[in-house]
């Protein structure tokens, strides 16, 4: 019979994760709608769950807030439990389903990631008769766009016995969140089935009408395939009244019939009563509870000596026979009676206690634990845990039989530590990194020491049900103030222990973060001295490399200079040798050096023909006065004098050889700096005194005067007019004094570098090169 929840006996949950801090997990902003518009769907006028029973919890920091939320709706519901999360979800190595929460870190994720096997817990061990979980969310996580699962690790891993578990995905399909939209696909889905109902599905949405249109939905098909699984009557439950029913808007106030008392199995008897402790033990639960009460007294009877097989003890006669009255398959364990003497009882190096624990777990699985005469609870473990890691005594013993024997997996088979599956596994792979990762931070002795000591406990810790360790949390030390600077060993070795957050992390921290800050100093101090040297040292190294550097340029220059001396003294000695025996040759020769001189005298000439031609030509063209064109030509004569003067020498000394040739331009052209000096101070005198006569008159002697009155009333003219006194062509004529100076100079520089040319490659001649050949 399909029916709504009793709204004052169920309960909503809703949470989810919008926004995360770490980019590994992108932010889904639809979350935030999802939580918001279901609760509201969820409520009246159409919904079956009250409003004010009904909770949102959106964007949970830590794991912690989360299971305290959910374990006080668990506990206060008694008809209906509903749990929605939206957000991401991600599978770790070991396929575990892990819920990612506002500060969920992939690396660290069991310390701050929502495990779905408490959440699975927390909703088995509720009073609810309905227990609901709707998943929107994947494994991956990764990918902005989508969501993805793989069908059947969900199956295995979201599955809650007597319940009803929703999820958005199946096959490896997306489970998508597109960016921009409202809501994510799957929740979409449902919120529409929710508010605009289904028709021809009667008056109330049951679950299992809602699974069958969220699978066959046309809006989802080809992006993913929701997967649902029902236990029990979950199928026949509803979440709201249908909106496309006739008549959905009239008020329904019949309230729903309570639900049937939840059945529970009878207990079974035997014929044959045990005698133990005083009183007789008919039922398994009565044994369950005599044992609990005197645990060693039945430990030291019936385990503690119970012979060989062949002569067994009393003790342990009497209880196997008594275990073989339970043989009744329709309510008795009669496989797991087997399994539990064949394996467990009879075995010979199984401690006493661990076996009467076994028996203990298949007389009463449901019921308390205990163990050694002390109750076993998580919020025990807890405290024996964190014994270990305060140093504060505890049983030493029971921690050491939790580490070191399959103490953990025993207790793991009881109903009120379902918890504990799978976590020994984990527990022994945490510890093992955790001890790696503290040899390989190279940390000093004693806090080695000690994470090898408190790092088993606290880890532990870890893997238990937060909501115990939010009851003992006061017993951590206080958070500590960050060492800055840090040591290194310290900075290694905190990422390990999931942060401070974790109790391990806690610990860690308020144990040793004063260590960490002298050591981060000192190591700085250290640093600082190691720099210094290494500048230092860097830098007398750079100082040596220059030194040796440049000694061996130095060296290297030396060495060059050295061959390039050797080699042109050779050459020279070798050209003085060659010249001489040219020379020799050339003035032997009748009439030689007067040829010589000659060629020399003709050269300087060509040298004056240029620059005088060159001085007419403008005087000509360009108008100027006679006096500054007569002065120009004479300056270019006193070059060539000058010239001549070096040259003359040379000629004389090299008789024929010397020998000009036109094809041979370096044989005849002046050198260019003292033709370019030259020029420049013939132009120079040309600018300033070229329009300034030294001659008085009316008449300007320049070349239009030549062409006017031609070239005799022209010459009578200059040589009627007598010289000007001014002061300015008084200090013209002081200007020829420098100008014919640096005329000397150019020329003299001039021969001494023709001579030059020739003295020292008078091979360079024609008759020499024939000669030498």
């Amino acid at each position: 019979m399909t029916r709504l929840p009793d709204p004052e006996r169920s309960r909503a949950f809703l949470f989810g994760a919008a926004t995360y801090r770490y980019d590994y997990f992108p932010d889904l902003p639809a979350v935030a709608n999802n939580l918001r518009d279901l609760r509201t769907a969820l409520t009246p006028p159409l919904g079956g769950f009250a409003a004010r029973h009904s909770t949102v919890l959106l964007d949970p920091q830590a794991p912690l807030k989360v299971y305290e939320s959910l374990a006080h709706h668990a506990g206060q519901a008694t008809d209906t439990l509903l749990v929605y999360f939206a957000g991401h979800g991600f599978r770790k190595v070991n396929g575990d389903l892990q819920l990612a929460v506002t500060d969920t870190q992939y690396d660290s994720s069991r310390f701050s990631a929502f495990d779905y096997e408490t959440l699975r817990e927390i909703v088995d061990e509720s009073g609810a008769a309905n227990k609901i979980v709707i998943l929107d969310c994947c494994f991956s996580g990764r990918a902005i766009r989508g969501m993805s699962a793989t069908a059947t690790a969900l199956e295995q891993r979201t599955e809650i016995d007597g319940a009803c578990v929703l999820v958005s995905t199946t096959d490896n399909a997306e489970a998508l969140a597109p960016p921009g939209a409202t809501h994510t696909l799957y929740t979409r889905e449902l919120l529409h089935l929710l508010r605009d109902g289904v028709p021809q599905a009667g008056d109330l949405l049951s679950l299992g009408t809602l699974a069958e249109h969220l699978r066959r939905s046309p809006r989802l098909r080809g992006l993913q395939t929701p997967g649902h699984r029902f236990d029990n009557s979950t199928r026949d439950l509803a979440l709201a009244r249908n909106a496309a029913a006739p008549g959905a808007t009239a008020a329904r106030r019949a309230k729903p019939a309570p639900p049937p008392p939840r059945i529970t199995a009878e207990e079974a008897y035997v014929a044959r009563p045990l005698v133990f402790a005083g009183a007789r033990h008919a039922t398994k639960k009565e044994l369950a509870a005599t044992i609990r009460t005197h645990w060693r007294t039945a430990a030291d009877r019936f385990f503690r000596n119970m012979g060989p097989e062949a002569h067994p003890s009393e003790g342990w006669s009497e209880l196997r026979s008594w275990l073989r009255q339970f043989d009744n398959t329709r309510c008795d364990d009669v496989e797991g009676r087997i399994v539990l003497v064949d394996r467990h009882l009879t075995q010979r190096n199984l401690p006493a206690d661990h076996k009467l624990l076994h028996l203990l777990r298949w007389l009463d699985p449901d019921g308390p634990v205990v163990y050694r005469g002390s109750p076993v609870t998580y919020e025990s473990l807890v405290h024996i845990c964190l014994d270990q890691c305060l140093g504060s005594g505890g049983d030493k013993r029971f921690f050491e039989e939790l580490y070191e024997g399959p103490l953990l997996d025993i207790l793991a088979r009881f109903g009120a530590l379902r918890g504990l599956r799978g976590v020994r596994k984990k527990w022994i792979a945490a510890v093992k990194e955790w001890k790696g990762q503290a040899g390989a931070a190279h940390v000093p002795t004693e806090v080695y020491v000690w994470a090898v000591s408190a790092g088993p406990g606290a880890l532990l810790v870890a893997l238990l049900p937060p909501k115990h360790l939010a009851r003992v949390r006061h017993r951590l030390p206080a958070a500590a103030r960050p060492p800055d600077p840090a040591a290194n060993w310290y900075t290694r070795l905190l990422p390990a222990t999931g942060g401070v957050q974790t109790p391990l992390g806690r610990l860690f921290e308020a144990q040793w973060s004063e260590r960490a800050q002298r050591d981060g100093e000192m190591e700085a101090r250290e640093r600082e001295a190691r720099r210094r040297v290494a500048d230092a040292t860097a830098e007398q190294r750079r100082v040596a490399a220059r030194e040796r550097e440049e000694q061996r340029q130095q060296a290297a220059r030396e060495q060059r200079d050295r061959q390039l001396t050797e080699r042109q003294e050779a050459e020279r000695q070798r050209l003085r040798e060659r010249e001489r025996r040219i020379v020799r040759e050339a003035r032997q020769r009748p009439g030689a050096v007067a040829l010589g001189v000659f060629r020399a005298c003709l050269l300087t000439g060509v040298w004056f023909l240029v620059p005088a031609l060159a001085v007419w030509l403008t005087w000509w063209y360009g108008s100027y006065e006679f006096d500054g064109a007569r002065v120009l030509t004479l300056m270019a004569a006193v070059v060539s004098c000058s010239a001549l003067f070096r040259l003359a020498p040379c000629a004389y000394r090299l008789g024929g050889a010397f020998r000009p040739r036109l094809r041979e331009p370096w044989s005849w052209l002046p050198p260019g700096r003292a033709s370019f000096t030259t020029g420049a101070l013939l132009l120079g005198y040309g600018l300033i005194g070229g329009d300034t006569s030294l001659r008085s008159g009316d008449i300007t002697a320049d070349s239009d005067l030549l062409r006017t009155v031609g070239l005799g009333r022209f010459l009578d003219h200059v040589g009627r007019n007598g010289y000007a006194t001014s002061g300015w062509t008084t200090l013209l004529s002081l200007l020829l004094l420098p100008l014919c100076a640096g005329c000397v100079l150019a020329g003299l520089h001039a021969g001494r570098a023709m001579a030059r040319r020739w003295e020292e490659h008078p091979d360079r001649a024609p008759g020499g090169r024939a000669r030498l050949r």
